[in-house]
């Protein structure tokens, strides 16, 4: 086979998983699904609040990227569905993120199979098509930490015009405001450069570090409680590192749910990270080698002094040069025997791929994903009911239901918030017990930290009164219907 005819596969496979990557985006994004608890927060606050109020904490124990926030307060001015218009910034971050992590894959690998396999991953993994469609920074995460990293490849200040060192330098000032995580990238390259170019990178890093100490300090102010660093507890690395092992394994279950054996993962990472620390002892490739394993350095310090988790979606950022890592394993290894090489690269490949789509398939293609239908229940709700039944909001829906109240016409004074999470039998009973005789109630249910376990005991305190009627779906979204 020629070169010119390997060049034309290459880059043909490229344009077909890059096409596929794009349509599984932007199928799953089509689906304009409600937003659920979270997602529906961070709503309110873009929703009800001026531009400059995102600039102050957040309610509902939010903590998004201001820009990113303004961002998404900008969307909300077109005229589109509520879903459509705020996720829209997440949606175009994860668009934009398929080709700048290509580049990233041809810059830090070497050969061709690599690439597809790298970029075959990314494109196909559920996680992050996902979050390419959450009212979430997270797609602005992984697409401002791979663009952040692809600047060390083209600050030159050697070859480079000024004005093009200028607007990199003010690209880094400016990305970590619409991601946090973006912090850690510009950081990374920084030093990066700072040991390769020295005293003549100086210029240029002013107002990147200017921005960062302003970020440090504005974030300061932002804290009014502990409550994030509560949630994202498991996150934390223990001093012992006695839990080191809990949080490898649940993030392995949270971006590769469909493999049955996580083996393969492993041993790729792990002879990626071999082969880069052997790069950097030979000092052979050291600084490119370092861009990859820096930021896990960075992650694993940062999580240990409890100051950012390493967990689920907060490690998005780092999951595509994981990726990068595991495709490392195929640029250092290979049989002389052709065959092997054919046969143990298409076993791998199958795999992955299987084991990937498996997921994109049910989940995206199937619409099993996920789902908190609290407008659909509203109406139901409004359909159902006569003009003197009471609706029961428990405190964990109340977001929902604030974000979806002006989707019907119901009367407020109809609603009846509940200031109690309702998780145990004795507490529902102490709620409802003193409701007044001789009306009807619904009860909302589409959130819960617990959500199999409250929805059970709440069917159950429903069915000991009069005609108990639940209503519910798949994903326990539920209006439970009682006499009292």
């Amino acid at each position: 086979m020629t070169e010119k005819t390997k060049n034309w596969l290459f880059y043909a496979a490229v344009g077909v998983i890059i096409l596929f990557g794009v349509v599984l985006r932007i199928l799953f994004y089509s689906y304009a699904r409600p937003f659920w608890n979270d997602e529906s927060a961070l709503a309110l606050n873009i929703i009800n609040r001026s531009i400059t109020g995102l600039f102050a904490p957040l309610d509902y124990q939010q903590a998004a990227p201001v820009l990113f926030s303004v961002l998404c307060k900008f969307c909300d001015f077109l005229p589109a569905a509520k879903e459509y218009a705020l996720r829209l910034p997440a949606f175009i971050f994860g668009l934009l993120s398929v080709p700048a992590f290509f580049i990233l894959c041809c810059k830090v690998l070497k050969k061709n199979v690599s690439k597809i396999f790298a970029l075959l991953l990314f494109c196909l993994n559920f996680q992050l098509v996902y979050y390419s469609q959450e009212l979430k920074q997270y797609s602005a995460d992984v697409f401002l930490f791979i663009s952040v990293l692809l600047t060390y490849f083209y600050f030159d200040c050697e070859k480079s015009k000024k004005a093009a060192l200028s607007a990199l330098s003010v690209f880094l000032s400016l990305c970590i405001w619409f991601s946090y995580s973006a912090v850690f990238a510009v950081f990374i390259v920084l030093v990066l450069l700072f040991f390769k170019y020295k005293k003549r990178m100086l210029p240029f890093a002013i107002a990147p570090f200017c921005s960062l100490a302003a970020l440090g300090l504005y974030t300061i102010r932002l804290q009014k409680d502990t409550y994030l660093h509560n949630f994202w507890a498991d996150g934390f690395i223990a001093k012992d590192f006695s839990n080191f092992n809990t949080i490898l394994n649940n993030n392995l279950v949270f971006f590769f749910p469909d493999f049955a054996g996580k083996f393969f993962v492993l041993l790729l990472f792990f002879a990626g990270l071999f082969y880069l620390l052997k790069s950097v002892i030979k000092k052979h490739d050291t600084q490119q080698s370092l861009l990859l394993l820096l930021p896990f350095v960075c992650a694993l310090v940062l999580s240990y002094f409890s100051i950012y988790p390493m967990y689920l979606r907060t490690m998005l950022y780092l999951f595509p040069i994981a990726i990068l890592v595991m495709a490392k394993s195929f640029d250092c290894f290979s049989f002389k025997n052709k065959i092997l090489n054919y046969l143990l690269g298409g076993f791998i490949f199958l795999h992955f791929f299987v084991c990937t789509f498996k997921t994109d398939f049910n989940l995206i293609f199937l619409k099993n994903y996920y789902l908190e239908s609290t407008p659909a229940l509203l109406k139901t709700f409004e359909q159902k009911s006569d003009k003197n039944d009471i609706l029961i909001v428990p405190y964990l829906t109340k977001i929902n239901y604030e974000m979806y109240k002006n989707t019907t016409t119901l009367d407020e004074s109809r609603v009846l918030l509940v200031q109690s999470a309702l998780y145990e039998p004795e507490e529902i009973s102490k709620a409802f017990d003193s409701l007044p005789k001789g009306r009807t109630y619904y009860i909302l249910f589409t959130h819960s930290g617990d959500k199999p376990a409250e929805y059970k005991n709440l069917c159950a305190y429903a069915k000991k009164q009069r005609n108990a009627e639940i209503l519910s779906d798949k994903n326990l979204n539920a209006l439970i219907r009682f006499d009292s």
